[in-house]
Formats: C-alpha cells, structure tokens, sequence
C-alpha cells in the first residue's frame, strides 16, 4: 500500500479529500476500515522548519497515540492573508483482519491569516473526542498571547517542551504562576498542561530514589553539602526542573540564587544542619540532556559523594566516591521525542510531584530576577 502525498484544497473541501484519499488507499479490498483516532491532536507551530522535523514525528505520536492531527503552521515571514489547507491519510496496520487510517490536516497561515486558525480548527475538530494541543513552538506558553488562549479553550491537556528556551529564569518563573491559572478540575471542565521536558527525567529521578534510599540512613541527608549538576546545552531547565524536585525531597529551602549567563546557576538553601549549595553547569558541548550529578555529603562518618552519571545514551550510573562498593546501573529504555510525546498525550491525569517541583522551580527563579 503506498501512501499518498499532502493534497491542497480548499477549508471546505476537507473532509471529502479525507474520504477519498481513504477510498484510494483502501482499493478493492472489502476489509474492514476504521478512523483510527483517540482524540484531536492540535499541534502549532511557528516555521516551516518546525512543521518539516513535525512531519517526520507525526507518524510514530499516531502508533503511540492514534489520532486526527490538525498541525498549525503560523509562518509570520509569509505575507498571505488566506489559510492554505493540505490532507494526508497516512495506513495503518491493525493485525490480520483490517487496517485504518490517520487523518492530518496543516493549515499554514501567513502572519496576515494567523486569527483566523482558531476558527478553522473548531470547524475540524471531532466533537466527540477529547482535544490535546502539543504547543511546538518556541516560546514559553504563557509568553504566547492570545493565540495559545484561544486553541486551549476547548482542549483536556496542553503539552508543551521547556527545552531550549532562550530565557530559562522568566519562563520557569512565568510557567509555574500559568500552571495554576490553565489547569481545572471537575466533571467535563478539566484540563492539565505538561511539560515532556519533566517526562525526560524519569529515570534519573528513579536513580536518584534509589540511590537517597540506599544511604538515607547513613548521613547523607545531613551532610549534603553541594550539589553540582553538568548538563549539555539547551538542558538548563531540565536540569533546573530534576534539582528543584531533589532539593524538595531533601527538605532545602531557596536562600539566594545568581547566574553567570551560559555558565553557571548558584543557589544557596537552607538545609537540615547547614546551608547547602546548588551548582547548575553548562557544558559546551554533548547532547541536550542531563550529564552528571554530584552530591558532596558525608557517608559513615566521611567525606564522600555521591556520583550518577550518564554512562552512555542507554545507561545511567551511580558510584560512591570514597567508598569500596560497586556502582549501580539502570537502563534507559530507548524513546523518541515523537514517543515521549506519544505517551504524553495518553497520560492524562494531573501530577502533584511535577505541581510541587514546579512551585520550588518559581521560587528558585525569582531569586535570580531579583
């Protein structure tokens, strides 16, 4: 079965260039066919460069999370003042008894047309389904205007990607107060927003777990002294979002914070028996990604770290310093973004450690603004 290529036609002509393309792709066969959709997937974007890696991921999001995908392009170096609309089914195989399809619809608006895409996505939305929208652009969600307002009116979960931002400090600052603001609770009204960002660090905050437990009754708690964390570029928040959870479960309380622009982030706590430092370094090069954590502490009575580390791309370490005791390893199962966002989409109920994480992150963040 061969796919088709993206088709223009007019906002009206939608859904009947979904139904033909399906007819075409289905040929003689007399199986079983199905929409293969979960929910509305309302993906924007901001360039042409953007809606092309996009492309390339919507297809794996689909197998994790099947559903129709309206992919917005708001392309403000285009002049046009109409919305451009393109449709592409895309197969997808279901076992021996049948197979269903994909819908994606892309409207591209020049900066003249952009309003008008709240408006033509309603009109495509399917009622009866639930609506997550992936903000795939690059600036902070509450930094968006009214754009992100008005495509989230009807939507169950926002997700968005905190990497890369360009100003760490105002975004984790402005995302937390946001996230009090988006989110509701109730009987047909809910909606939750969430950051893959936080989803990235789940193994880390598994090692970690395992790791404190390990010697939580060896002095480590009190004794912790400085945490230094080595992260890639364009992995400061990630590192950010990881330490503002770990300095919760040790029970640390943000004194003062300073930065030296592309190098380094310094807070100092106040901790159990002292007042502790956090050190979050930016490397120059290696991948977008946490690299290494150390966390200087006394173990039985001595001077000690606790050491993790990425040990390849598929495997996290940790090893005691001054101690004679094997490391610790835990695989890292391999996940796309496209799967992480995939998975995202899925999980759809609110998350209180990343609400608590993200409340310390804005505390930690003021007392660098100041």
């Amino acid at each position: 079965m061969t796919e088709p290529s993206a088709r223009s036609v007019p906002l009206g002509g939608v859904e009947r260039e979904l139904l033909r393309q399906m007819r075409e792709l289905q040929g003689p066969d007399d199986r079983p066919v199905q929409r293969t959709r979960m929910a509305n997937l309302v993906i924007y974007c901001t360039s042409q460069e953007r809606a092309a890696s996009l492309n390339a991921e919507i297809p794996e999001v689909v197998n994790v999370h099947p559903a129709r995908v309206l992919l917005l392009v708001a392309d403000a170096e285009s002049p046009s003042m109409e919305l451009e609309a393109t449709v592409l089914v895309r197969p997808l195989r279901r076992g021996s008894h049948g197979f269903g399809f994909s819908e994606q619809i892309t409207l591209t608006a020049g900066r003249g047309a952009m309003h008008h895409l709240p408006f033509a996505v309603r009109a495509l939305l399917i009622g009866d389904l639930p609506t997550n929208l992936w903000w795939a652009a690059p600036v902070p969600p509450p930094f968006a205007g009214p754009i992100l307002y008005e495509l989230a009116e009807h939507a169950q979960q926002i997700v968005y990607d905190s990497r890369g931002w360009p100003d760490p400090a105002r975004g984790v600052a402005a995302t937390a107060g946001w996230l009090e603001q988006v989110e509701r609770g109730g009987p047909g009204s809910w909606r939750i927003a969430s950051d893959v960002n936080w989803r990235r660090l789940k193994y880390w905050r598994r090692m970690l777990m395992q790791s404190l437990e390990g010697v939580e009754d060896r002095g480590l708690f009190e004794s912790a002294a400085e945490i230094r964390v080595e992260h890639g570029p364009h992995a400061v928040v990630q590192a950010w979002l990881l330490m503002s959870w770990l300095t919760d479960q040790l029970g640390w309380k943000v004194q003062a914070g300073r930065v030296e622009p592309g190098v380094e982030m310094i807070w100092r706590f106040h901790g159990p028996t002292g007042e502790p430092l956090l050190r979050i370094h930016r490397a120059d090069d290696g991948p977008a990604d946490i690299q290494r954590i150390r966390i200087a502490c006394c173990i039985d009575k001595h001077d000690a770290a606790l050491d993790l580390f990425a040990q390849d791309s598929q495997r996290l370490a940790m090893r005691i310093e001054g101690i004679d005791e094997a490391p610790r390893t835990l695989t890292l199962p391999p996940h796309s973004p496209a799967e992480l966002v995939g998975r995202q989409l899925s999980d759809r109920e609110r998350d209180p450690v990343f609400r608590a994480s993200m409340s310390v992150a804005q505390v930690m963040a003021r007392s660098l603004l100041e």
